[in-house]
């Protein structure tokens, strides 16, 4: 099969979609398949360029068009480029802000007509709408009802053959505005590196020895509820005699000098590691006994951070600001996540068994495929036994 994908921008390790959509065209080609990548709203290059981008020792073939071009001239760039390598269906991973500073792409959906030229279309929704949330402001209520009406016209105008999303949250969205869409997991873009120091460091730290390893990964959001976290954790430390460390390690963003503050405060030791390759991140999640995510539950499942942890067999503790869906009740929470409540850590701390899902990137790939097939077949996930208390 021929798949090509269009998303917004293709600058690696800059854009979580774009890592994401390489990362999947990869697969495929790596199962026998052919792929190819538009980036149609490029905001890291000023001009258009036909190259290509590893994904490790796969070449895929890439087309990044820059933003600042004018539409009509990267319509036609993208027009050729998919009439040269004549796909069987057209992917496209849709995030609102990436085709527009303000996520109102108006006229994309005609754009992305006259692009794909009759060929079947399928379409992948990482994000929707703000707004979505009661605690949103007001503003963002009504910004979002243009958002949901963009949606709603593109998807017409496309009438894809299949509609994916990753959350709960999205499928539920999804079907109040009349589209029926598929749950298709993340998959971690930090492949394993085991090390025996790394294995080592795990045993250590749930075998019941005086360890306790946490760590954040990448952007952390605001409003947490940072200050009574790492309280919580420094009583536990000293009631059960317990060395707890919290390390910092890729581009946390802003928020990053709000934890290390409170730390300091609190007398929690923490290492800053900044930004690192992709085998140094993978040794650090390996080593780590639980991962922190500060996406709020109910969008916690299109965090990429969150599939990367559980790939490496951590549970992930939820310490995020309130988020709660407006219109929708009763979301299951997902496997391997713990929601971070005041009083909750020494119960999760001397554990119990969960399950962790580990949505394997060649299966996730598999199941896409299967989806633009006649038969739809999902395979299993992989489960992951780790002790840890709900």
């Amino acid at each position: 099969m021929k798949i090509a994908f269009i998303c917004g921008s293709l600058e690696p390790g800059c854009d979580g979609v774009g890592d994401y959509t390489r990362r999947l065209a990869g697969e495929l080609i790596r199962q026998g398949h052919a792929a190819t990548l538009i980036a149609l709203c490029d905001i890291h290059h000023h001009k258009s360029l036909a190259t290509s981008q590893l994904d490790y020792e796969i070449e895929v073939p890439v087309l990044r068009l820059a933003a600042k071009l004018p539409v009509k001239e990267r319509t036609v760039l993208a027009k050729e480029w998919i009439s040269d390598f004549d796909p069987d269906f057209i992917s496209l991973q849709y995030v609102p802000f990436a085709f527009h500073r303000k996520g109102l792409p108006f006229g994309l959906g005609t754009q992305l007509a006259i692009i794909g030229d009759g060929r079947p279309w399928h379409i992948m929704f990482h994000e929707l709408w703000v707004g979505m949330d009661k605690e949103a402001p007001k503003k963002h209520f009504g910004w979002g009802l243009v958002q949901q009406r963009l949606i709603k016209g593109l998807i017409l105008k496309l009438n894809p053959s299949g509609i994916h999303t990753q959350t709960q949250l999205y499928l539920a969205q999804l079907k109040k505005i009349g589209f029926n869409a598929a749950h298709l997991p993340l998959f971690s873009n930090i492949p394993v590196v085991q090390r025996n120091g790394s294995l080592h460091a795990r045993e250590q730290s749930m075998g019941g020895k005086k360890r306790i390893s946490l760590v954040l990964f990448a952007s952390i959001q605001p409003g947490a509820p940072v200050k009574s976290f790492v309280q919580e954790v420094m009583q536990y430390a000293a009631k059960y005699d317990k060395k707890v460390a919290l390390t910092f390690i890729g581009r946390c963003g802003a928020e990053q000098k709000v934890w290390t503050e409170l730390c300091d405060a609190v007398g929690l030791k923490f290492d800053v590691l900044g930004e690192q390759s992709p085998e140094v991140i993978s040794e650090v999640l390996s080593s780590a006994t639980y991962g922190i995510a500060t996406t709020p539950l109910a969008q916690i499942e299109k965090s990429g951070v969150v599939a990367a942890m559980h790939a490496h067999g951590l549970p992930v503790l939820c310490v995020a600001r309130p988020w709660t869906p407006r219109g929708i009740k009763d979301l299951k929470l997902p496997a391997g996540i713990i929601e971070y409540k005041e009083g909750i850590l020494e119960r999760c701390f001397n554990g119990s068994n969960c399950n962790i899902v580990n949505n394997d990137l060649s299966k996730v790939a598999m199941q896409f495929l299967c989806s633009l097939s006649i038969k739809e077949v999902t395979p299993p996930n992989i489960l992951i036994s780790k002790s840890v208390a709900i």
